[in-house]
């Protein structure tokens, strides 16, 4: 049977007697950009019905399972919006694809992994939206513009999938002809390059004023492998969290931070720049990130290089940072417990390694030795070398 729910949003639900919404299963725990949408098939060549498809990715570290979440789709202005209920599991695998299909008879098949069938009707091959709900939180949300016949849309390869940067239509293509000049193309699978021109340059090309000379100077790029994230106060206990968060980095060569994004595991992202200045690191040397500057007001941190504007978790729970520039994860560290108030989470420097060993290995809170700002209150070592973690 087909049931509606109210603004036009039709669910397909298969039962063999009457049942209540209740009966439906529920959703909890999804943040925004657990899954994100990186491709889409709204005009395939020839007949549109039952070949339509979109492609998610799980840019996490552990599986989840679509059961209990609403794809919807609509029009690129919101009206006319359908949506398809995940009734039974679907599970996506941690840096996986998953492709959900207009299939409308018979068993899906490859590419597409799950038929949504006709709830959502005919994708607008002129443009339009896609999304995923869990109640009233939004999981990703992208907006494809007008499609070629035979030609997915897809998010840059180049980029670090994300349902902050899929909403910049820039960040997306018509998919590049492949030199075996095959489908134009790649579901369930890593998206090609967009070509220049088709995306936006964020290049690091231009200058900034060095504090060091007093010069102004080319900025140098960070390369993956050239910084390491080895510190983490989530929680602090002299000053609210929001003046009192840090993020500490260490450089293996000369670098400028300029350019270069720090982002948590869902939405919050910010572009470290301080024009006109070099955001520059030495090699051997730590910086500071920072939600304040003043030391009054942070909880005494010594010199902060740069600041964030987003909040870091400090609850039990996946949780990750990760440094990229136009893209490309320059490092990433993860963790799953709760923060102690007052001490930080801190990288053992002996495991100090390019590339790391595991997530979470090497990683402590700061010992009681390590102590900083007004009465030595708070447990770390915010811009100096941490210690080692147990014998």
């Amino acid at each position: 049977m087909t049931r509606v729910l109210g603004m036009g949003l039709v669910v397909a639900v298969v039962a063999c007697e009457p049942s209540s919404l209740s009966d439906l299963p529920a959703c909890e725990g999804w943040r925004p950009g657990d899954v994100v949408i990186t491709e889409v098939l709204p005009d395939p060549e020839g007949t549109d019905t039952g070949r339509e498809w979109l492609e998610l990715y799980n840019p996490g570290r552990a599986a989840v399972d679509l059961r209990g979440l609403m794809l919807y789709a609509a029009r690129a202005d919101g009206a006319q919006e359908r949506a398809y209920f995940f009734e039974t599991s679907v599970p996506v695998e941690p840096r996986g694809h998953v492709v959900l299909g207009d299939v409308r008879t018979g068993t899906p098949a490859p590419p597409v992994d799950h038929a949504y069938g006709d709830a959502l009707g005919a994708l607008a091959n002129t443009g339009g939206r896609l999304g995923l709900r869990c109640g009233e939180v939004v999981v990703d949300e992208v907006h494809y513009a007008k499609a070629r016949a035979g030609v997915s849309r897809v998010f840059d390869g180049q980029r670090v999938p994300d349902a902050v940067d899929n909403d910049v239509p820039e960040h997306w293509c018509d998919s590049p002809a492949p030199a075996d000049g095959g489908l134009r193309m790649s579901p369930g699978a890593e998206n090609p390059p967009c070509p220049p021109g088709d995306s936006p340059d964020a290049g690091l090309s231009g200058t900034c004023l060095s504090a060091r000379t007093g010069e102004t100077r080319s900025r140098v790029p960070p390369r993956p492998g050239d910084l390491l994230l080895t510190e983490v106060m989530a929680d602090p206990r002299s000053v609210p969290d929001a003046q009192g968060e840090w993020v500490e980095v260490y450089a293996l060569r000369d670098v400028d931070l300029n350019g270069v994004t720090l982002a948590n595991e869902g939405t919050g992202r910010t572009v470290l720049d301080a024009p006109p200045r070099c955001l520059e690191m030495r090699a051997g040397t730590h910086a500071v990130l920072a939600r304040e500057e003043h030391p009054a007001r942070n909880g005494g941190l010594p010199s902060v290089l740069a600041l964030f504007s987003f909040g870091v978790s400090n609850t039990a729970g996946f949780h990750l940072l990760r440094l990229s520039l136009e893209g490309q994860v320059l490092d990433e560290v993860s963790w799953t417990h709760a923060s102690v108030a007052g001490v930080s989470l801190q990288l053992d420097p002996r495991h100090r390694t390019v590339p790391r060993a595991a997530p979470e290995a090497g990683w402590c809170p700061a010992p009681e030795s390590a102590r900083y700002g007004p009465g030595a209150g708070e447990r770390g070592t915010p811009g100096g070398e941490n210690r080692p973690c147990g014998p």
